[in-house]
């Protein structure tokens, strides 16, 4: 089998997703942007790379250069690993015989009524699509207008992949932002929009009763949002709010605190934050966001919540604090849940069927 993917500046899941299936697979090659965070791991475990940054969707030297290789390499499966790249391959390989495969991380975006959707994920020559979680693909079953529907057989769910001794690394404490010892800290991840919920979760967070002693860290370029700093001024404890701005150690920052909230309002895939929390053991409360209801199991793994509900909220929250042996129970459930569901081998062994199963159609 050979293997050519193309995408950008891969994150962990997705380089380790290449660095395993070319110890697996006769031959793979990844096109990729060189100056990536995680290009080194992919150089350390020699895989084939050929660098490439892709501009747009209408790159014309990177639909070229995608052309060529697939040509020179005659390649069986061809797979995009973002937007930009997809419509690049799409047309680079139009008349080669390789199964072209798009990936789908979002639940939201794709109509027959927008024109970019055909260039994409929409187009007769894709023949399939990673969807990273259910969720996923059930909102790209649900896409249809007058007699199009979606073809059902295009879209798979293949989980993206994690290790835990990815994220072994040391917690930052949260008193280097300004929390007191001794404060109870909420730490939620967001960038600069509201879709990830940071007014909801403030309004969670001035029904909390104040003996629990929380305080609140932003972490992201939301400390930039002059809505959210006006709701903070009218905030219970405005005091007890802090931003952290733009970091690169997230994981850490989850690591020092004593809950992860994801309060989401988006199309989810499969919430990064909320699986950095499982592998690093900090409690996690969710809204029922996208894919999330397939990592946080509701009292399982987790504590689960509707989108928009500052009670709901506040209560869960309330509860993973004052109950130390549930909270304890879902932390190790949690940690379970991604070594038997959402581990990186699992996602390598579903990929590599699922090209079998494209091959011998």
């Amino acid at each position: 089998m050979k293997v050519l993917c193309v995408t950008d500046r891969a994150d962990r899941p997705e380089t380790e997703l290449f660095i395993r299936l070319a110890r697996r697979v006769d031959h793979l090659v990844v096109m990729c942007n060189t100056t990536g965070r995680n290009y080194p791991l992919l150089e350390a475990a020699g895989v084939q790379v050929i660098p490439l940054a892709v501009k747009s969707r209408f790159d014309r030297e990177a639909t070229q250069r995608i052309g060529e290789e697939i040509r020179r390499g005659d390649y069986d499966i061809v797979q995009a690993f973002n937007s930009r790249a997809l419509p690049c391959v799409l047309r680079a390989a139009r008349r080669h015989r390789a199964k072209l495969l798009g990936y789908r991380g979002v639940t939201t975006g794709v109509s027959y009524l927008k024109p970019e959707s055909w260039h994409t994920y929409l187009s007769p020559r894709l023949d399939g699509i990673f969807c990273v979680a259910e969720a996923v693909r059930q909102s790209l079953l649900a896409v249809s207008f007058l007699w199009w529907r979606f073809p059902a057989h295009k879209a798979h769910t293949v989980y993206k992949g994690h290790d835990r001794s990815w994220y072994d690394v040391p917690a930052v404490s949260p008193t280097e932002f300004g929390v007191p010892e001794g404060g109870r800290t909420l730490c939620c991840l967001s960038r600069n929009s509201a879709k990830k919920g940071v007014t909801t979760l403030l309004d969670a967070f001035d029904r909390l009763p104040s003996e629990l002693n929380c305080r609140l860290l932003l972490v992201g370029r939301i400390d930039g949002n002059e809505e959210v700093r006006e709701r903070i001024r009218q905030c219970v404890h405005p005091d007890r709010v802090h931003f952290t701005g733009y970091r690169d150690d997230a994981v850490a920052i989850i690591r020092g605190s004593d809950v992860l909230v994801s309060a989401s309002e988006s199309g989810e895939g499969l919430p990064r934050v909320v699986i950095e929390a499982m592998c690093v053991d900090t409690p996690v409360v969710a809204t029922a966001a996208g894919g999330t209801d397939e990592l946080v199991l509701d009292g399982e793994t987790g504590l689960l919540v509707a989108q928009r509900d500052p009670d709901a909220l506040a209560s869960a929250i309330a509860r993973t604090l004052t109950d130390a042996a549930a909270t304890a129970q879902r932390v190790a459930s949690a940690r379970q849940r991604i070594d038997d569901v959402f581990h990186a081998d699992q996602t390598v062994e579903n990929t590599l069927n699922w090209y079998r199963q494209l091959l011998a159609e």
